[in-house]
């Protein structure tokens, strides 16, 4: 951690120290800079807003193209890989199994010192859009080991995904491409906190939001789905027009750019998908009961919903565990009282030394190592007793559960003799459901959307083949009184495949805009009702299970305020219930001598006071709300008006207009007008007032003027649920 040592609690990793106490929330105070003395002249006009506002214009093309060559170039180290992968397995497959524990471990050794590049990046990309300030997740530094790790990582053949990362290197690239301008928006004082204003944090926030689109769109190269994926997991949140299509613009250049470079070197004719289906119109869909054949997709939403969040709360526990162990130290060496230390020791044998000194090469600790070694080999080994798992990567494998023929094919290639189609089918499925949950809690970079998917597809399979009776397919299928064909059933089994990539995908991360992502890749007719009503099946029934995957990771981090305001019933508790009860000891007064002013900053840690004006007919000393100062502003207040503390007793009025309204057109010292809301608003609201307000960070609940409370975006983001 840059800066002083935090001590961290149990099964607390360096990254997740570095989220919870590395930079504090955005508080922006009215003063200017520390310190005593006159106040710089600082004036905000209107031409200083919009050059503020100019690098957004072109940063989000110029980061969609670079973000977009990125993947492209990840994709084709991937592709390398597997080739080197295939010879190696011709020689010997023990040489494959090497090759791919020297990649992951590759993977993990990159990014041990960097922790901000583990996982998948997005939760920390969608802290910062609630804003928490993590500016140091965007570095160069950050964009390279991330790049390399996520690399090394696909390329061992482990269930990870790319979206998250892409998300995450889109942002880095942006910040990146445009430096100063991140810099502005933690030092400014003024701007909005959402991408519905006009400030500079607006316009970071419109950034980080073209860099979700773009890392979502170019992944599966699907710019609407990429840019309503990231919109809706930034919920809530507050939009403008020029957010709006800055995202889908941005989207849709990396889109492109991804597209055209895989076309050209694959030397295609045409723009290639990232998956595909074999299926044509009306295949798999066509019958007689069309009532019936929906509440199939349905009852498959269902089954998914539940299954995305037992796999939810199932990695949260996995991903606990193993950070638990990984973190762990050896035990100290026990030595007797009444020996010498080193007599006390054991003696080393050969081993022990040779212990020691491959623990030292390895930084001092292995049991990460460790573990991303036995999950590789698990994995490889696994992918090789499965054929239909094979060493294929992410995309092919939605495009193997989606092909209508795998049936009619011959099948003796990809089933195992004494499991037959339908044991096999589950194995695969039971296969990725287990390594993909280990994987993706081995600390290297990885994306969840795609692992998602390739289970849901698995899973729609196992529902096609396994949970619906046979007669029922039959039935759903025959016309006219004739049987089904194998055509027919295999073409229906596909459509379960992609029902359930789409509703699994959906549950796991509470994204309607998998649905529309699915359909958009495919374009596939008569798929879009089956869609979206099991995907609302799917998403409806998760939440009654598990926090979405991204946000259960935040929750963990002390920031449980962000999935308590987007996915449960507290966004809508009233701010009484968690606001800080305003004690009346720890306010000022609108007329004050300087001498309690130096008394109240001495006793007090506050860093902003509120301003009350004193009920005379009120015993309990509460007060009407006038305005705020901040503990910098108390400080040059005191050297303004009594430089040599020799009028200790003045009496001076806090709201007076020259502290509002300097004449000198410096920057005011008081704040005549605090955000406030009544007692009776919702969590949710407050929140979305902090983001569009132009506020220090803290909103005020009075009841008919009296002040009651208080509460900061800081208090929201760290509640527990």
């Amino acid at each position: 951690l840059a800066g002083e040592p935090q001590c961290l609690a149990d099964g607390q990793d360096a990254k997740d120290a570095l989220v919870q106490h590395g930079e504090a929330f955005p508080e922006r105070h009215s003063g200017g800079e520390a310190g005593f003395g006159p106040l710089p002249e600082m004036r905000r006009s209107g031409n200083h807003r919009e050059r503020s506002d100019k690098p957004v214009l072109g940063a989000p093309h110029l980061t969609a193209v670079l973000s977009s060559s990125n993947s492209f170039l990840i994709d084709r180290f991937t592709w390398a890989a597997g080739l080197l992968r295939a010879e190696l397995i011709e020689v010997g497959p023990w040489r494959a199994l090497g090759f791919n524990v020297a990649l992951a471990c590759l993977a993990r050794v990159v990014v041990r010192h960097t922790m901000e590049a583990e996982g998948s990046g997005f939760p920390e990309m969608k802290a910062m859009l609630f804003g928490k300030v993590l500016f140091n997740y965007l570095s160069c530094r950050v964009l390279v080991c991330k790049a390399v790790a996520l690399s090394l990582g696909v390329a061992a053949g482990l269930p990870l995904g790319k979206e998250g990362p892409n998300v995450h290197m889109a942002a880095c690239i942006a910040r990146v491409v445009s430096p100063s301008f991140f810099e502005k928006r933690a030092t400014s004082s003024h701007g909005a906190h959402g991408a519905g204003g006009s400030g500079l944090t607006s316009a970071v926030s419109k950034l980080l939001l073209a860099a979700c689109s773009v890392g979502v769109g170019a992944s599966f190269s699907a710019p609407i789905g990429g840019v309503i994926f990231a919109l809706e997991l930034m919920l809530p949140q507050t939009y403008d027009a020029f957010a709006y299509w800055g995202c889908f613009t941005a989207a849709v250049a990396g889109a492109i750019t991804y597209a055209v470079e895989r076309t050209a070197v694959t030397g295609s004719t045409s723009l290639m998908p990232l998956m595909s289906t074999n299926l044509q119109e009306g295949e798999g869909v066509d019958t007689e009961f069309p009532i019936c054949r929906l509440f199939v997709d349905v009852v498959l939403g269902v089954i998914c919903g539940v299954a995305g969040g037992v796999w939810v709360r199932s990695h949260a526990y996995t991903a606990g565990v193993l950070k638990r162990w990984r973190l762990r130290e050896a035990a100290p060496t026990v030595v007797a009282e009444n020996e010498e230390p080193l007599l006390g020791q054991q003696r080393v044998g050969c081993l022990g030394r040779l212990k020691r000194c491959l623990v030292k090469l390895l930084g001092g600790s292995w049991r990460d190592l460790a573990l991303v070694a036995t999950v590789t080999t698990i994995n490889t080994l696994f992918a090789a007793a499965l054929p239909l798992m094979g060493s294929k990567p992410q995309p092919l494998l939605i495009s193997t559960a989606f092909d209508k023929n795998l049936m009619l094919n011959d099948t003796e290639e990809w089933v195992l003799p004494w499991a037959g189609v339908n044991g096999t089918i589950f194995l695969c499925f039971l296969m990725k459901w287990t390594m993909t949950i280990i994987a993706l809690s081995s600390a290297i970079p990885a994306g969840v959307v795609a692992p998602a998917m390739v289970i849901g597809g698995l899973l729609g399979r196992v529902y096609g083949h396994i949970l619906i009776p046979e007669w029922v397919v039959e039935v759903l299928l025959s016309k006219n009184g004739q049987p089904a064909s194998d055509e027919a059933k295999g073409a229906f089994f596909a459509r379960c495949a992609i029902i359930g990539a789409s509703a699994f995908c959906a549950a796991v991360c509470r994204a309607f805009a998998m649905a529309i992502t699915v359909f958009e890749v495919l374009a596939l007719p008569n798929s879009v009702l089956p869609l979206c009503s099991s995907t609302l099946a799917a998403i409806f029934v998760a939440n009654r299970i598990s926090l979405p995957f991204f946000d259960a990771n935040l929750a963990t981090r002390n920031l449980g305020g962000i999935p308590a305001i987007t996915f449960s019933d507290k966004a809508i508790e009233p701010v009484m219930k968690v606001m800080e009860v305003a004690d009346m000891g720890e306010v000022l007064p609108t007329r004050v001598t300087l001498r309690i002013l130096l008394a109240r900053i001495s006793r007090t840690k506050l860093e902003l006071f509120a301003i009350v004006k004193p009920l005379k007919w009120d015993k309990s000393g509460q007060g009407l709300l006038e305005g705020t100062i901040t503990r910098k502003n108390v400080e040059r207040l005191l050297q303004l008006e009594d430089p040599n503390a020799e009028t200790p007793e003045r009496e001076i009025d806090l709201m007076d207009p020259q502290y509002q309204a300097p004449p000198d057109g410096s920057l005011p010292l008081v704040e005549g007008s605090p955000v406030r809301v009544s007692p009776d608003c919702t969590v949710k609201d407050v929140y979305l007032l902090m983001k569009v307000a132009e506020s220090d960070g803290t909103v005020y609940v009075t009841d008919k003027g009296i002040l009651q409370g208080s509460i900061t975006l800081s208090t929201l983001m760290s509640r527990k649920i």
